[in-house]
């Protein structure tokens, strides 16, 4: 009898040992697939950020150094109507574009690179005012608030005393005869001052987040 209850034991202790295992497997896997999920995980891995920034700086390189004359965030920066007091073809001055894409090689590559993958993004110019240090912005693109796991590229733009708007509505005015009122707009209006002294008329920052 002593040899039948030692065979039952080494069975149950058998069984024991692999249900454990089987138990041990099914949590580690367990564990994984919710460390794989991102509605669980809460943030994205640092390598996909990186990844994320470096193609936001790509766009706007591709968008200004790289760009065709005409085609560049210098002509974007002043693609401005100073009657209708916002951007060419835009919804109204508080969210610019709103949801849309700016009408540029721009705007294209930023729903090529970022929208048809499934991302958001914001943009907003941030501009110089006549105070030293201090800053305003202007926003170009609003697609909602970015979460925690956005990523942030910027592009510096430099206007010149010469330049001129560049919107379909506007005409062959240099960019310092505008007034920087909207109430008092009579010769039209851009916001954008001019706040730099020499041949320099502002230089304004295009701040890309994308989520």
């Amino acid at each position: 009898m002593r040899d039948g209850d030692g065979e039952r034991g080494q069975a149950f202790t058998i069984e024991g040992i692999t249900a454990a295992v089987v138990l041990l497997t099914a949590v580690l896997l367990a564990v994984q697939a919710v460390v794989v999920t991102p509605t669980t995980r809460g943030t994205v891995d640092e390598d996909v950020r990186t990844e994320l920034r470096q193609q936001t700086e790509d766009v706007l390189w591709l968008s200004s150094a790289g760009a065709d004359p005409g085609e560049d965030l210098s002509t974007l920066v002043r693609y401005w109507e100073p009657n209708g007091q916002t951007f060419a073809g835009a919804t109204n001055p508080t969210v610019g574009y709103g949801r849309d894409a700016p009408p540029t090689r721009f705007g294209t590559l930023l729903n090529q690179t970022f929208t048809q993958r499934g991302y958001l993004y914001n943009v907003e110019l941030r501009y110089r005012t006549r105070t030293a240090g201090e800053s305003k912005p202007l926003t170009l693109v609003s697609r909602g608030v970015p979460d925690e796991n956005a990523v942030v590229a910027s592009w510096t733009v430099t206007l010149y005393d010469d330049d001129t708007l560049t919107g379909p509505g506007a005409g062959g005015a240099e960019l310092s005869e505008y007034d920087t009122d909207p109430a008092d707009g009579d010769d039209g209006y851009y916001p954008v001052p001019d706040a730099v002294d020499g041949p320099v008329y502002n230089v304004v920052e295009v701040r890309v987040v994308v989520w």
